[in-house]
């Protein structure tokens, strides 16, 4: 219930000021799942919950959570802290309950926003294959295009699930984690460039090229 006034209470201001349109909303599964995406600025999560009307359970940083406004609303959009330098028992065990009672887990595996000049992803941490491993669920790439900027259209787009590969998925191997990090950083790319080509084209039929 909480959910869903903050929900209400946010949607106009997140819509007026971040439209959002997201593509391959049907690449995102119904049950629980592992979202991973890249991340830019502290407006992300706000947007992916008011762009899929879901309630994701999000990891955030824990200095969200020293101010008591941010931290009611964090926690009523479903985001639970986690120290960056550190992943404590208890942020797996809650990340395992969530998944257990079928959620759908936020992760944003670069640890961090990208405050770079660049729209291209950091490195992905191990933690998000090893969370989508031992919770036995599919890991979703998802990517917002670039920087949420105030009253400018954002993009986010779904890629496909996937499963994590080994030869037991339960119990990776450290090269076996690697593996499949790169293998999601891949997908993350593939997802970038076919968004690219969308929104090229879509120019260059605004511009009359075509």
């Amino acid at each position: 219930m909480l959910f869903w006034i903050c929900f209400i209470l946010a949607y106009i201001p997140i819509k007026l000021l971040f439209p959002t349109k997201v593509i391959g909303r049907k690449n995102l599964p119904k049950g629980k799942c592992i979202v991973a995406s890249n991340h830019f600025s502290n407006a992300d999560a706000p947007v992916y919950d008011i762009a899929f009307a879901i309630k994701f359970r999000y990891m955030a940083k824990i200095e969200l959570f020293k101010n008591k406004f941010v931290a009611f609303f964090l926690k009523a959009f479903g985001g639970f802290a986690v120290d960056r330098e550190k992943i404590t028992p208890s942020v797996y065990k809650r990340t395992m309950l969530e998944l257990k009672k079928g959620h759908k887990v936020f992760i944003f595996p670069e640890g961090t926003r990208n405050k770079s000049d660049s729209d291209e992803m950091g490195n992905a941490k191990a933690g998000v294959i090893t969370f989508a491993s031992k919770g036995d669920v599919e890991i979703v790439p998802m990517m917002i295009y670039k920087k949420p900027k105030l009253f400018h259209k954002n993009y986010i787009v779904v890629g496909e699930p996937f499963k994590v590969q080994g030869q037991n998925p339960s119990r990776l191997t450290h090269e076996e984690v690697q593996k499949n990090l790169e293998i999601y950083e891949q997908k993350m790319a593939e997802l970038r460039a076919v968004l690219n080509e969308k929104l090229n084209l879509k120019k260059r039929h605004k511009d009359g090229d075509i």
